[in-house]
């Protein structure tokens, strides 16, 4: 029996038979219509390409939402005071310890520290270059990390030490000493955390070795491991928790950041307590930032969820437009065709077999655009990798986009198909 223009031949039994029937003259309408079926190709190639990354990107901010910080989140307050002390004065240092002193006299206080980070907050980041060679750290071609220094500040957070031992308190020396410009000094020893030990020293027990931080000072041995300790600024897949602890004093004039750990539920309370003993001892001082550490952490991974959730929007309009286009280009098929459908259903084909030409049609146009889509995938990942620095796409997104953009076209043509294997045989006749 031979084929009417546009649409397959009458009734075959087999469905595998009738499928590979179905394609020449599938693909012979498909060719009849080259403008739109490339317009249309496009839109799909282009849906399957940014949904596929951002699909990748979504996951990796709504993976920070669930980063752990390694301390109590809940039982820690920050504030940061500015005030006009000389920097490096014994004025500067009278008053650091005044003030550390009193806070913890403070009820419900069971620690404080002064650091010059605090972790999750943005506000301040100062980083460093970890590198195994002096080399490497003076062209900063080293491993990026936190750099935390403060008397106190490991216990003060509540860091939990799975290798090694603590840092000495009798050898910590002044920030300034260190960081200050020209300076040879470096620290002997320093806490690093479990991620950054196994990004440097893969395999490998890091107690004992040495590490460069900075160009032009000894190296800084590595005396114990901490599970975690995330950066400020989170960024990087995987490098969120790459930090290093120095055994550094901080004084007021340094900048520093007030660390507080209290009781259970008595957060609020030591914070304004805090903030009314820094004005009584010194009325001139300035409160830049008073918080729980969790509104800081809340602050900041919010910015991922709104990313993640701008995303997720993304892809369902992209979706949404790569369906409506399906279905307005499937109904206009089905009105084109109306005539030829009515005459094969006269010939003895079911509303079956004009439903599965359709969904067949949009499979193979579907196809042809995700092959076009991967391509474009693996470009937009190419170009993330080299201006973002961001990992490479996952094998696995590549199916993924697939599967959303065939699953897309199947629904979207749905209607349009069901509308078509309803059309009688006296449309034939109707003309």
């Amino acid at each position: 029996m031979a084929c009417l223009p546009g649409l397959a031949c009458a009734a075959v039994e087999d469905p595998v038979s009738a499928a590979a029937l179905d394609l020449k003259p599938i693909l012979s309408a498909l060719l009849r219509h080259k403008v739109v079926l490339v317009l249309l190709v496009l839109v799909i190639a282009l849906s399957c390409g940014v949904v596929s990354n951002s699909v990748f990107l979504m996951s990796l901010h709504l993976k920070r939402l669930h980063l752990p910080a390694g301390f109590e989140e809940s039982q820690l307050v920050e504030i940061d005071a500015d005030n006009l002390l000389i920097p490096g004065s014994d004025e500067a240092k009278r008053h650091t310890r005044e003030a550390l002193d009193a806070l913890r006299q403070l009820p419900s206080v069971k620690d404080v520290a002064l650091s010059n980070l605090v972790p999750l907050d943005y506000s301040a980041f100062f980083p460093g270059y970890v590198a195994l060679n002096e080399k490497d750290a003076a062209s900063r071609s080293g491993v990026l990390v936190a750099v935390y220094g403060g008397q106190d500040l490991a216990s003060t957070l509540g860091l939990r030490l799975v290798a090694g031992r603590w840092l000495n308190p009798l050898g910590f020396v002044d920030y300034a000493d260190v960081f200050k410009s020209g300076s040879q000094a470096a620290p002997a020893e320093a806490l690093i955390t479990r991620a950054l030990a196994e990004r440097v020293w893969p395999g490998e027990n890091p107690l004992g070795k040495p590490f460069y931080f900075t160009g032009g000072k000894p190296p800084t041995v590595v005396v114990g491991v901490v599970e975690h300790l995330p950066r400020p600024v989170l960024f990087g897949e995987g490098e969120e928790d790459f930090s290093i602890v120095l055994p550094v004093r901080m004084w007021l004039d340094d900048g520093a950041y007030y660390l507080i750990r209290t009781e259970a539920g008595e957060r609020q309370r030591v914070l304004h307590a805090a903030v009314d003993t820094l004005h009584r001892l010194d009325p001139h001082v300035a409160i830049i930032a008073q918080r729980p550490l969790t509104d800081a952490r809340a602050e900041q991974l919010g910015k991922d969820l709104a990313m993640a959730r701008m995303l997720a929007g993304l892809c369902v309009t992209l979706l949404l437009i790569t369906g409506l286009g399906i279905v307005g280009l499937s109904s206009y098929w089905v009105q084109q065709r109306r005539r030829q459908i009515g005459v094969r259903r006269a010939l003895g084909a079911t509303r079956t077999d004009i439903l599965r030409y359709f969904m067949l049609e949009n499979f193979l146009l579907t196809s042809l655009g995700v092959v076009l889509g991967m391509a474009l995938a693996y470009g937009l990942s190419m170009l993330l990798m080299r201006y973002y620095e961001l990992p490479r796409l996952p094998w696995f997104y590549f199916p993924l986009g697939a599967l959303a953009l065939w699953t897309t076209g199947q629904l979207a043509v749905l209607v349009p198909a069901l509308r078509a294997s309803t059309i009688s045989p006296a449309a034939a006749a109707a003309g």
